[in-house]
């Protein structure tokens, strides 16, 4: 798409790169809707979280979180024809509910996945596949859980999209515990990640996360 099918197809009010996510969504998940939550200013508006918003989907016991807010979003004629949108991909999170919250929604995720955008945004480092990341402590404060890590790897199920401001890969977010990233830690290569994610995958084909 050039920049003059670009003004002809979209308006400048017209959300072009949520638009394409939205699309992606609807594939995989067809008329099941999302809770969706976005902050009360957003980044667009000058507000302080990265994250714009985040789609919930409840699926077979378990929460599908996907980011906006780490692509381009909006209505950007700078962006047209560009390889990779913004920082080119969206956070995905799939996690199991927990008694305790009886029945809210993982608001946590919501912050991790703002806390991970600010990183990305401040350092200019971005997340690829096969990269894993130390939490400082388990993935949820003031939880008990010996999930302390992270690993990245695309999500199969929503995997990539080519839109208009350029291709968004859904970077899935995986768990990992202190025994996991301790082996990681001490031997980083791209094999080693690949290995552990594999062993996880052999029992947790979905990568969802328990604490």
């Amino acid at each position: 798409m050039n920049l003059e099918e670009y003004k002809k197809q979209y308006k400048k009010d017209q959300a072009v790169g949520a638009l394409s996510i939205e699309n992606r969504l609807k594939e995989v998940y067809g008329t099941l809707e999302p809770r969706f939550y976005s902050p009360q200013i957003t980044s667009f508006q000058g507000g302080n979280d990265p994250i714009d918003g985040v789609a919930v989907y409840d699926v077979n016991g378990y929460y599908h979180l996907v980011s906006y807010g780490m692509s381009h979003l909006y209505y950007s004629e700078e962006s047209v024809g560009a390889e990779f949108s913004k920082w080119g991909f969206e956070f995905s999170f799939r996690v199991k509910p927990i008694e305790e919250d009886n029945g809210e929604d993982p608001f946590w995720v919501i912050q991790l996945m703002n806390n991970l955008g600010r990183f990305v945004n401040e350092t200019k480092v971005w997340f690829e596949e096969y990269q894993f990341l130390p939490l400082g402590g388990p993935i949820r404060a003031e939880s008990d859980t010996d999930i302390v890590g992270l690993a990245f790897v695309k999500d199969n199920d929503l995997s990539e999209i080519e839109t208009p401001h350029g291709k968004v890969i859904f970077m899935q977010m995986i768990g990992l515990n202190s025994q996991q990233l301790k082996r990681l830690e001490e031997k980083s290569t791209k094999e080693e990640i690949m290995s552990v994610i594999d062993e996880i995958k052999s029992v947790n084909p979905k990568f969802i996360c328990e604490l």
